[in-house]
C-alpha cells in the first residue's frame, strides 16, 4: 500500500499499520483518535508524531485530522499520493487462497496472528477481501481453544502429555501418554498428531475428545520425520491415518471420470483409460477417508484392490441396502 524507498523497512511497515488502523476504523464505522493511536503499539509519542507529520495534512495528505471531532480519517484523495502503490497482491487466485486460509483458522488461538500476517503480505486490510469469497466451511469450536493453547505450549517445549481419551473404535475411556508432534486443522476439527507410548506408534487424536490434559514431567526428543506430511502426505485425503500404506486400485465411470483425471490424489498415482472406465492406482494409509470418498461417488466408483478394502466397501453397501429396504 504505502512504500517510500527513502524510508527504512521499519518505518514503511509502521506507516502501513497506521493507515490500516484508520481504514479499518472507517470500514466498521468506528473512530481513531490520538488516544487510540497512542495505544496501538506504533512507538513513542515522538515516533508517532513524526509519521503523522509525514503522511498528515502538512505532509503527503494521506491521513487528515478533524479538529472538530478530534479524530483521524483518510483524506478523500489519499490514493493519489505518490507513495501509495497499487496493491501488490490483487491477484484473485492469491486472494482466494488467503481468504480460505483465514477461514480455516477462525475460532483458533492463531486466528489474530493469521490476520496480521495476511495483511502484511497483501498490504491491505482484511475488510478489502469482501469481494473475494470462499464457500463456508465447518467452523472450529471455541471450546477447543483452551485445549489447543495448552497443547501448543507443551508441544513447543517437547513435553510429554497425559490425557483421558475415547477413540472412534474404543469401548471405554483410556489414559494416554503421548509425544505431541503436530496440531492439524481440517474442516472444523482440531487434531493432535503424535506418538502414543501404549500403542508404540503415531496416532491422531481429536482435541475435542481429550480430557484432563497435563504435563507428565518428562520431555522427548523430536524425530526428524515428525511431520504428518512426511509420513502420510503421499496421498491427499486429509488429516487421517489408518494403517501401514497399501496399494489401492479403483475404477471410475461416467461423469466422475473427468473429475478423477483432473486432480492429483497421491504422489505415485497412475491413471489408465480403459474402454468406458478410468482406473486409478495409488498408495495410501488413509483407508476410512478413501472408503468415504468412493461411497460418495455412488455407482460411479468400484474398488478393485486391496481385497480387504473391497470387502469393507461391499459390507457398507449391504448395510445401506438394508436401510433402503426398511
Amino acid at each position: 500500500m504505502y512504500y517510500n524507498k527513502s524510508l527504512s523497512a521499519e518505518r514503511n511497515a509502521r506507516i502501513n499499520k497506521l493507515i490500516r488502523l484508520v481504514l479499518e476504523a472507517h470500514a466498521r464505522g468506528g473512530v481513531i483518535n490520538k488516544t487510540t493511536l497512542k495505544n496501538a503499539g506504533l512507538g513513542s509519542p515522538a515516533t508517532l508524531g513524526r509519521e503523522l507529520a509525514l503522511i498528515g495534512d502538512e505532509g503527503e495528505q494521506i491521513i487528515t485530522y478533524d479538529r472538530h471531532q478530534l479524530t483521524f480519517r483518510m483524506n478523500k484523495d489519499w490514493k493519489k499520493s505518490r507513495h501509495i502503490t497499487a496493491d501488490s497482491m490483487r491477484n484473485y487466485t492469491t486472494l482466494a487462497i488467503l481468504k480460505s486460509l483465514l477461514n480455516q483458522y477462525q475460532n483458533t488461538p492463531v486466528y489474530d496472528k493469521i490476520i496480521e500476517y495476511i495483511e502484511s503480505l497483501t498490504e491491505m486490510p482484511i475488510s478489502d477481501f469482501s469481494r473475494i469469497a470462499v464457500p463456508p466451511r465447518p467452523e472450529y469450536s471455541k471450546a477447543d481453544q483452551a485445549k489447543f493453547s495448552r497443547i501448543l505450549d507443551y508441544m513447543n517445549r517437547n513435553c510429554k502429555i497425559q490425557f483421558i481419551y475415547k477413540g472412534k473404535y474404543d469401548k471405554e475411556r483410556k489414559n494416554r501418554i503421548v509425544h505431541p508432534y503436530q496440531l492439524l486443522l481440517e474442516d472444523g476439527t482440531c487434531y493432535l498428531y503424535g506418538y502414543d507410548e501404549e500403542r508404540q506408534d503415531v496416532r491422531m487424536f481429536v482435541i475435542r475428545r481429550m480430557e484432563q490434559i497435563r504435563f507428565v514431567g518428562k520431555t522427548f526428543d523430536l524425530p526428524a520425520d515428525f511431520e504428518f506430511s512426511v509420513r502420510h502426505g503421499f496421498s491427499r485425503f486429509g488429516a487421517y491415518t489408518f494403517k501401514e500404506p497399501v496399494k489401492y486400485k479403483i475404477e471410475f465411470y461416467r461423469e466422475v471420470q473427468v473429475w478423477v483425471r483432473e486432480n492429483r490424489w497421491a504422489d505415485d498415482q497412475v491413471i489408465e483409460e480403459k474402454e468406458n472406465k478410468t482406473v486409478l492406482t495409488f498408495t495410501s494409509s488413509q483407508d476410512d477417508r478413501i472408503l468415504a470418498w468412493i461411497l460418495s461417488c455412488g455407482a460411479d466408483a468400484r474398488p478393485v484392490a486391496p481385497k480387504d478394502f473391497v470387502q469393507r466397501w461391499k459390507d457398507k453397501i449391504a448395510d445401506m441396502a438394508k436401510l433402503v429396504s426398511k
